[in-house]
């Protein structure tokens, strides 16, 4: 297929196309796709809401997009993922395909009112945020950043469903952890997988305790690399970085990552500290609101692992928790 240059799109296989496009908050960029469905084409995931990638998409739909979207996948609540979803399906017409518990985790991002705000900022305190960084992050940060416009009503895609997208015969798999429920697609004749944020390989997905959504998340996410792990993959097409190929590899790769966290974590953890504190003795201090939030829910998820697998502690002081290691002669150990 010939792509006009000046366009960040990319065939990846005949009738698959990665659609690159730049993202204004945090990473700075995320890959979508697009596969070719009858005259016009499936899209897996919309980008963010932002004037640069609204352009390059208005771009794409008079030129090699001509065709109109049909439908639009939504893997997963987070902003460079569902952001678009709205703006394209009125502007395109295409029927929205997301998980319920995804965009009641989408709505709930947003805190429109003032139980939720409050709910949110208690989560934080509770945790070892201050006040003023609580309510930072609940304007800021999850309101005005990562809060996204809701799609029209749509369908819903189930575990073990078959998805038939033009030529293509693609296995749904509905998997946790990084949100509580993102699509990810496995054509098996192509043994290609697409995976959202699920399976990234230059970075590893964050994997987090919020004040919605999931609150036991790695649990959910090391049983997803094992399901991944299973499968015959050769293609694997990531929203970040570029397509690669060792996707088996990289899921064992990821599990021995969150290992080694879980370890360094207990090795780091001082009686008596919160989750932001062993957060900072472990990351460093964040001057970013959001990468404070992001450190906080990453080493709470590693502690509650900890706690159920009976190596640490926690208990309740002041409103806030705190956390001690409990003393054993083995190590905390990850099993794909």
């Amino acid at each position: 297929m010939d792509l006009p240059v000046e366009l960040p799109l990319k065939e990846i296989l005949p009738g698959i196309l990665m659609f690159t496009l730049p993202v204004d908050y945090g990473i700075d960029h995320v890959n979508i796709y697009l596969i070719r469905d009858g005259e016009g084409w499936c899209l897996f995931d919309t980008g963010a809401d932002c004037e640069a990638a609204r352009a390059l998409w208005l771009r794409a739909l008079a030129g090699p997009l001509v065709g109109g979207l049909t439908r639009i996948i939504v893997s997963h609540h987070h902003p460079d993922h569902l952001g678009l979803a709205a703006w394209l399906a009125q502007s395109t017409g295409a029927k929205i395909l997301m998980r319920p518990e995804e965009r009641e985790v989408a709505r709930a991002t947003r805190m429109l009112d003032e139980t939720s705000r409050r709910q949110g900022i208690d989560f934080m305190l509770r945790h070892g945020l201050s006040l003023g960084e609580a309510e930072e992050i609940v304007s800021g940060v999850l309101h005005e950043n990562l809060g996204c416009d809701e799609p029209p009503p749509g369908s819903s895609l189930e575990n073990g469903q078959r998805l038939q997208i033009g030529d293509f015969g693609f296995d749904v798999l509905v998997l946790g952890g990084h949100s509580i429920a993102q699509i990810c697609l496995y054509e098996p004749a192509l043994k290609l997988l697409l995976t959202g944020d699920q399976l990234l390989e230059r970075i590893t997905p964050n994997v987090g305790v919020w004040p919605y959504g999931e609150t036991h998340p790695l649990p959910r996410y090391i049983d997803s690399l094992r399901a991944i792990a299973g499968l015959p993959i050769e293609h694997v097409l990531p929203a970040h970085h570029h397509a690669y190929h060792a996707g088996e590899a990289r899921a064992h790769g990821l599990v021995a990552h969150h290992q080694r966290a879980l370890r360094r974590f207990k090795e780091g953890l001082r009686e008596g500290m919160s989750a932001v504190e062993l957060g900072e003795a472990s990351y460093g201090k964040q001057s970013e609101a959001l990468h404070r939030f992001l450190a906080m829910g990453e080493t709470l998820a590693h502690l509650l692992w900890l706690e159920s697998d009976g190596h640490v502690r926690s208990s309740e002081d002041a409103g806030v928790l705190r956390w001690a290691p409990i003393q054993r002669s083995d190590q905390p150990t990850v099993q794909i």
